[in-house]
């Protein structure tokens, strides 16, 4: 049977490469997803991401060749919310307006926070929150290659709806709104801590409160 099921996995992809168009390649990610996001990158193995697929390693390692290269490419197939991030971002033409910052703001959060409505997709949130507090991150070009660029674009747009501010001071912000961002992919504290229920709306109100407040008066 596992040969059997080997050989189909193989024939199935034919052609070599992870092509994330396909939608075995694309079930492959979602799968290796939700692991490295409980297990981290260290923690997570080839078989236990095989297993949470329900293929045979083989098949990961046929599409990805390496563990590193399939923890790229669950990034880079999620690229499409930096993307909505830069889109939102670049429409903020006019930063002289009072308005700006909290646009920008908004286009900081609000594809980030879409994630967290289905719970499939927050484990990815859960993944960027990982990776952004790994230490050994910078080994594996997943935040520089798919998160600086953006980064860049957003501290130069606080950069000059925020004049003035010391040396250093954008840079710091954009990390803290950051460190801010990723922890609200967790509710389990704040359900612990909550007198009453809190919707995902009163989350995005808060959220967005706070870290233009944090911009503005720091």
């Amino acid at each position: 049977m596992a040969t059997r099921r080997a050989a189909t996995e193989s024939s199935d992809g034919a052609g070599g490469g992870a092509r994330r168009g396909t939608e075995r390649v694309r079930k492959l990610l979602l799968a290796a997803e939700k692991v490295f996001a409980a297990e981290g990158y260290h923690g997570a193995t080839m078989r236990q991401l095989a297993d949470a697929a329900g293929v045979g390693v083989s098949l990961l390692v046929y599409h990805f060749g390496t563990k590193e290269r399939l923890y790229y490419e669950i990034f880079a197939h999620r690229q499409y919310i930096n993307e909505r991030r830069h889109e939102r971002l670049r429409a903020v033409t006019d930063l002289d307006r009072p308005e700006a910052l909290d646009e920008i703001v908004a286009a900081f959060i609000d594809p980030v926070l879409a994630l967290h409505d289905d719970p499939d997709d927050v484990w990815f949130a859960r993944l960027v929150l990982r990776e952004a507090a790994d230490p050994s991150s910078q080994q594996r070009r997943v935040l520089s290659d798919l998160f600086d660029p953006m980064a860049r674009e957003f501290i130069d747009a606080l950069r000059r709806v925020l004049p003035g501010k010391p040396e250093g001071f954008h840079e710091w912000a954009y990390l803290f709104s950051v460190g801010v961002l990723t922890q609200s992919s967790f509710d389990t504290r704040i359900d612990s801590l909550a007198t009453t229920p809190l919707k995902s709306a009163d989350k995005r109100a808060f959220l967005h409160a706070y870290i233009t407040a944090a911009l503005r008066h720091g």
